[in-house]
């Protein structure tokens, strides 16, 4: 055996029999009224904001006219009227849009103060406040509104809540759902960007921010941080955080404050200023450029941008660092573009410079989002293949994406390990969804979500994460994101709904990131040989016959990189593979069946 199929040997031997931990984060989805991600024990905190409409039969549905709130947002009179337009009333909407994928049953509805709601939709009845019930749920008729109809000025309704069936006693005890801390427990971290409405926030004042007070948590300034620091606390997760573009200092000294006094201090804090600063579709990236403008950087916008991002970062850092002290609690990531690593070392580049980091405070990882397969919904519309186009063609085209995925990681670390530090993913997974004009195609959407269904899904995922973990020696891997239904603006949920245990992304995170394996590092494979016939090949195909039971073939190139093939059984001892066109050169192979394993080399020439 060559040496270097000897050390290829031992290294697959040793990831085989002895997976270690795999650090892996999850991203949040945006807690709103039409999310399957069901966090709250009352529901009513995952309402839609008012609606406000005129107080009458027939009115349509939104006036567009603005009532006076009390501070926890409930109107202060219902019916109201500023004297101009007719009287007004409010409904919210829960459960909204999410096709039944919420608990039927009894559920609790709780209303403080004077006056008279409605609920119609999955349920229905008019109710006195105050009020203390159960009401029946039927999910499959859509989803839940309540009205305030009446509420006296003297005493105006407030405290609503409409617990789940389940927490019906145990409410007070239990803010979030059972179903929910379960699926974050297997998590590292969380992170909080779509919790936060981190895109395009309009949040500067910590006056600004959500308050957990408030009748509701899907409000544009996010979920109150408070939420947040109890749900870390009590998963026993490290939080990942994402600081508003326009947060002032004074802001994020309240924050880290609040932070320091009320998070956990065995759990670590993952800053980020912003999200993805340098991608002009967010509001942040031409605020960024504006403001370095304003402050005297040079080039162009998006360069201004990227001098901002590292500027602000060690502003949030240092921030932070005076808040907390020193110490190992704080992980402080510099945001870079996954698929350019030359932008990425301009960013680090300026991170360092005295100019945008006058403290020189030191950041311990870069993150970057290297999604796969981001390219093929827009090439199947532009070539007019939507109707002739097969699941298992899509599918074959997302693993081709590979490769180049692969190659932005390897990059990317090139450029932290420039800097020494960690790479971090702050998202990552499949980008199989489709851009204007592409984006409308009704046909086109359905194929790309049948192919995010495709069972394939999850050892194309396997294969992803055994990359980034194995090949590339990435650190932290937040994956995007939790629950979610798919649509034609992308299929991104690990699962759809909360009880979808058996969505292919979710099993490849059980099978190949969770999973722990007992060590057997001193158990040995028996070594065999095998025949590879013909060797060189001149088409990219060959042979391999084994006395192995039912192996498992893995492929690589001269550079350690994983190769992807299509494999095909002849009989009980022969298989056939066929390597894609861009595999030239020396082939090296790994053939093992549990208990004994061959390895091999064949030259591709073409």
């Amino acid at each position: 055996m060559s040496k270097f199929l000897s050390i290829l040997f031992s290294c697959f031997c040793t990831a085989l029999l002895a997976q270690a931990p795999k650090p892996a984060g999850i991203n949040l989805s945006g807690v709103v009224d039409y999310s399957t991600e069901l966090v709250f024990t009352d529901a009513f905190k995952q309402s839609r904001e008012w609606t406000v409409h005129e107080a009458r039969d027939g009115a349509p549905w939104d006036s567009g006219v603005s009532i006076p709130l009390q501070a926890n947002g409930f109107p202060l009179q219902i019916p109201y009227s500023n004297g101009v337009q007719p009287p007004q009333a409010v409904r919210a909407l829960m459960l909204w849009d999410i096709q039944g994928h919420y608990p039927s049953g009894r559920y609790r509805l709780i209303v403080q103060g004077s006056g008279q709601v409605r609920l119609w939709g999955a349920t229905s009845g008019t109710f006195q406040c105050p009020v203390d019930t159960l009401v029946t749920v039927n999910a499959n008729n859509g989803g839940v509104v309540l009205e305030i109809e009446r509420s006296l000025a003297s005493n105006p309704i407030r405290n609503v809540k409409f617990i789940f069936p389940q927490y019906v006693n145990t409410y007070q005890n239990q803010t979030f759902t059972t179903e929910f801390l379960n699926f974050v427990k297997d998590f590292q971290s969380i992170r909080f960007m779509d919790w936060l409405r981190t895109n395009d926030s309009p949040v500067k004042t910590w006056s600004e921010r959500s308050l957990p007070t408030h009748y509701t948590q899907t409000k544009n300034s996010g979920v109150a941080w408070e939420y947040i620091i109890e749900l870390c606390n009590t998963a026993q997760k490290d939080a990942w955080i994402n600081i508003p573009h326009q947060a002032t200092d004074d802001y994020i000294k309240q924050l880290a404050a609040l932070l320091k006094e009320k998070l956990n201090p065995n759990l670590k804090i993952y800053l980020e200023y912003s999200n993805e600063v340098w991608n002009g579709q967010f509001a942040q990236h031409g605020y960024a450029g504006n403001i370095g403008q304003t402050l005297g950087y040079t080039g162009e916008p998006w360069a201004r941008a990227w001098k901002y991002t590292a500027k602000r970062s060690a502003d949030v850092f240092y921030s932070f660092e005076t808040v907390f002290g020193p110490g190992t609690r704080l992980v402080k990531v510099v945001p870079c573009w996954a698929a350019n690593d030359w932008v990425s070392n301009e960013i680090m580049t300026y991170f360092n410079d005295p100019l945008y980091n006058p403290k020189q405070v030191k950041a311990d990882a870069m993150a970057i989002a290297p999604y796969f397969g981001g390219a093929v919904g827009d090439q199947i519309g532009r070539n007019n293949e939507v109707g002739s186009i097969s699941i298992t063609e899509i599918v074959r085209r997302i693993r081709v994406s590979l490769p180049e995925t692969f190659a932005w990681m390897d990059a990317q670390k090139a450029v932290a390990d420039r800097y020494k530090v960690k790479l971090m993913a702050y998202e990552g997974g499949s980008h199989i969804v489709a851009t204007w004009p592409q984006v409308d195609n009704d046909a086109l959407t359905a194929k790309l979500i049948a192919a995010n269904r495709d069972p394939e899904l999850q050892s194309l995922y396997c294969e992803y994460t055994q990359y980034w973990y194995n090949t590339t020696k990435g650190d932290l891997f937040s994956f995007f994101s939790s629950h979610g239904l798919p649509s034609k603006w992308g299929s991104w949920g690990m699962k759809e709904y909360m009880s979808h245990t058996q969505a292919p992304k979710y099993k490849a995170l059980q099978e190949c990131v969770f999973a722990k394996t007992t060590s057997t590092r001193d158990q040995q494979l028996e070594s065999l040989e095998v025949q590879v016939f013909p060797n060189p090949s001149y088409d990219g195909s060959f042979r391999i016959q084994h006395g192995l039971n039912k192996p498992r073939l893995v492929l690589y190139d001269v550079l350690g990189r994983r190769i992807q093939a299509s494999v095909r059984e002849l009989n009980t001892q022969e298989i056939q593979v066929v390597l894609p066109e861009i595999a030239v050169g020396v082939v090296f192979g790994v053939l093992e069946d549990g208990q004994s394993a061959a390895t091999f080399k064949v030259a591709i020439e073409r």
